[in-house]
């Protein structure tokens, strides 16, 4: 199965839905909804999206609402009624849209202990003595607790670790609906959405979903998920799945919107495909440094073209 990307036009979509049943709505509008949801794994996964941000964005709403509500009522004129909550919950709902659509990460960053800008790589420590390098664009956070876990979460984007060994607590990575457990080892992680790839260097980790599948993986071995479903293990070169860490980046037949995706990550710009492109495979090797030229082959390989609408937004069609 594919990643799904989605694109801004996914997003807008879902938040319409989204403020329209915010309210009372009557069964025509439920039926045109559910309607809407079975037309595409597209529209379930953007409006799921849409509700995870919503709900979290929600809280501050609330608290402002509280208070506000010990403030004396006030009427100037007849017309609708605006309670304090309808008008916070109104401020942060435009705030999320226009958090979503401009910078989906925002969120993601706020939540994130350590991260990464477009283009950087860095290293950092982990409590117990592992060690993370974390991709272009990537966020992660620590969720240890002396003693009694070793875990970290993925948001977005790759990261390799070098878990220390002889600790007696596993060392746990979420990533969406796949987690990767290990006692000590060195391994592979990219999380581009609900699509996730688990690459091991040395030693050997345990990659399951979240309906409870699992693989074991041993050096020079991946498995991918997608949607929290593992397929078969397979075995790569290291070099090319690696290469990230030393400036190149390599695809053996990935769908073209994967692969802009992980582009992405070099570039402060948001990749959207027209005419089915996305779906086509591409295979192909490419220097980091230069991402707008590998954009360019990537696209001219599958006879595209690329137009820079903006600085922000590049449409392959």
């Amino acid at each position: 199965m594919q990643s799904i990307i989605l694109t801004g036009a996914d997003r807008k979509a879902a938040y319409e839905w989204l403020a329209l049943r915010d309210g009372e709505t009557g069964p025509e509008t439920e039926a045109s909804f559910q309607n809407w949801l079975r037309q595409s794994p597209r529209n379930r996964k953007a409006y799921e999206e849409a509700n995870r941000l919503w709900a979290m964005l929600r809280t501050p709403a609330l608290n402002i609402s509280a208070a506000n509500d010990c403030r004396p009522e006030t009427r100037v004129r007849a017309g609708p009624a605006f309670t304090p909550w309808a008008l916070a919950a109104s401020f942060v709902f435009a705030i999320a849209v226009a958090v979503w659509m401009i910078d989906p990460a925002f969120v993601q960053n706020w939540r994130a202990d350590m991260k990464t800008a477009y283009g950087e790589t860095r290293s950092f420590s982990l409590p117990d003595g592992s060690s993370v390098i974390l991709g272009p664009d990537a966020a992660l956070v620590n969720n240890f607790a002396e003693g009694e876990r070793r875990d970290v979460e993925i948001l977005r984007g790759e990261a390799f670790f070098r878990v220390k060994h002889g600790l007696p607590t596993p060392f746990v990575v979420d990533a969406g609906k796949g987690r990767v457990t290990v006692t000590g080892t060195a391994f592979d992680v990219d999380r581009i959405g609900d699509h996730i790839s688990v690459v091991v260097e040395n030693g050997s980790v345990d990659v399951s979903g979240n309906a409870g599948q699992t693989r074991s993986l041993t050096p020079s071995e991946k498995v991918s998920l997608d949607d929290g479903r593992p397929g078969a293990v397979s075995t790569v070169d290291l070099g090319l799945e690696l290469g990230w860490m030393t400036g190149q980046i390599s695809f053996d037949r990935q769908p073209v919107d994967h692969v802009m995706a992980t582009l992405e990550r070099y570039l402060p710009v948001k990749i959207m495909m027209r005419g089915g492109i996305g779906d086509r495979l591409v295979s192909g090797s490419f220097p980091t440094d230069d991402p707008e030229e590998a954009m360019q082959a990537i696209a001219a390989a599958v006879d595209a073209r690329v137009r820079h609408i903006t600085p922000w937004i590049v449409i392959v069609f």
